[in-house]
């Protein structure tokens, strides 16, 4: 349900980019009205494609566990990608239907182009479904954690998960839930970590977490849970901070509130 909510948007986008495209455009008279019609047409499609491949780049390339300035830095290399190929894929196709003249007149309106792209590409971003809320999670990491699911732990027919199942490509691995090292948010999906390697489910933090065994795991920050049998140590991050240490090398940023939450889980 969720899938076809983000498909959705993502058609209600493409349509909105093509007739801001023939509105801005149309007003030049610089070419026919059945090429521009064409041409926001193929823009469409072109967006519809392209923004359906930019949510799965988000989910790989920009989880919440990177650094405040490289989400900055990936953002802008990916609007950078997005423009360019949604404008060059454009061109392309424009440049096979059309006659030289008229494929000669678009490159007037390149910057219309290009100032489109990039309201398109903030306005994506920005739905349900990406990774698009820089550094939301480190304003709101001294929020109390456990109060996003208080309600579902107090509930006594709550069911404690003993494994989790993932797939992976054909298959379907299963995995115990002690084998889990970590878990972190992935937009609408978790990364799994546990002896096996890692592995993406479509899952959100708020359900997963409240189903886990809480004398085992503890959410230290909006993006991450860990397993306590798999802390070696902590490590002063900054003055607002903390930085966890697992048992295999990994480490993970703590928020304050994450890091009382994980001193009551071991006593501390």
């Amino acid at each position: 349900m969720r899938n076809k909510r983000i498909i959705y948007i993502h058609i209600f986008i493409a349509l909105l980019a093509a007739l801001i495209l023939y509105m801005s455009v149309k007003p030049l008279n610089i070419v026919g009205d059945d090429v521009l019609i064409t041409d926001s047409v193929i823009s469409g499609i072109v967006l519809s494609i392209l923004l359906f491949v930019l949510q799965k780049i988000i989910v790989f390339s920009l989880p919440p566990s990177l650094p405040l300035r490289q989400k900055y830095i990936n953002y802008v290399a990916l609007a950078i990608l997005f423009v360019f190929i949604w404008i060059g894929a454009e061109y392309l196709f424009l440049y096979f239907i059309f006659e030289y003249q008229e494929y000669q007149s678009f490159a007037s309106i390149l910057t219309i182009r290009i100032v489109v792209a990039l309201l398109v590409y903030l306005l994506a971003i920005r739905q349900p479904g990406h990774v698009a809320d820089i550094g939301i999670e480190d304003m709101q990491e001294d929020l109390p954690v456990s109060e996003e699911i208080q309600h579902e732990n107090n509930k006594s027919e709550l069911e404690i998960l003993e494994r989790i199942a993932v797939r992976k490509g054909q298959k379907i691995e299963v995995i115990p839930v002690d084998k889990v090292i970590c878990i972190q948010a992935e937009g609408d999906y978790v990364m799994i970590y546990c002896d096996k390697g890692k592995f993406l489910k479509e899952q959100t933090m708020k359900s997963l977490e409240g189903s886990l065994p809480q004398d085992k795991f503890v959410r230290i920050h909006r993006s991450s849970i860990i397993n306590v049998d798999h802390i070696a140590q902590i490590e002063l991050y900054n003055k607002q901070s903390q930085m966890l240490r697992l048992k295999d090398g990994m480490q993970v940023k703590m928020s304050m509130s994450g890091y009382k939450s994980l001193k009551d889980k071991l006593g501390l």
